[in-house]
């Protein structure tokens, strides 16, 4: 995806939560409910028929499927429809195993405690009695959370333990 596609593809997400948040806030409760009614009437059409597209793309073509999954925008699209075909579990454990060459070249290894309920608890272990430096410790919950949040953006929470102190961070989606 070019930087342009994107750029577009996020005004048009943004465009389109403002006229969500528009139509909550219509004065005219007759109005507001058709109005919300219709949205949400055009969000299932268009899931039902993604899921016939996903199941017909499924039978010909496995590669294509992941590679569909892989486009940031195909991605959120199918998240939204919950048809993304990976589960949440094996979409934050992917991110883990990318994330650990990383964090092994600071002596660190992180593993998944276990996902459960929309959190993911994560454990990182000093390697070989090694120390990280500080400014490592100070940005690395963040670097983790990201990672998690790009492969799964449909997780709430992600607890990170081994830390000087674990780092729980609640996540929130824009419109919330």
């Amino acid at each position: 995806m070019s930087g342009e596609e994107k750029r577009n593809g996020d005004a048009a997400l943004r465009h389109l939560e403002e006229l969500i948040e528009r139509l909550g806030q219509l004065p005219d409760p007759a109005a507001r409910a058709p109005a919300r009614e219709l949205v949400e009437l055009i969000l299932d059409l268009h899931g039902i028929a993604l899921a016939r597209l996903m199941t017909i793309v499924a039978g010909a073509d496995g590669g294509l499927l992941a590679r569909l999954a892989e486009d940031e925008q195909v991605r959120a699209i199918l998240l939204l429809h919950g048809l993304h075909p990976e589960d949440l579990e094996t979409r934050v454990r992917r991110a883990v195993e990318r994330l650990r060459p990383h964090l092994g070249v600071h002596g660190l290894r992180l593993d998944v405690v276990e996902i459960t309920k929309g959190t993911a608890r994560l454990k990182v272990h000093p390697g070989n009695g090694a120390t990280p430096k500080a400014s490592l410790l100070w940005t690395l919950p963040s670097e983790i959370e990201d990672a998690i949040v790009e492969a799964a953006p449909d997780i709430d929470k992600v607890i990170i333990d081994g830390l000087e102190a674990p780092a729980a961070v609640a996540i929130t989606s824009p419109s919330e």
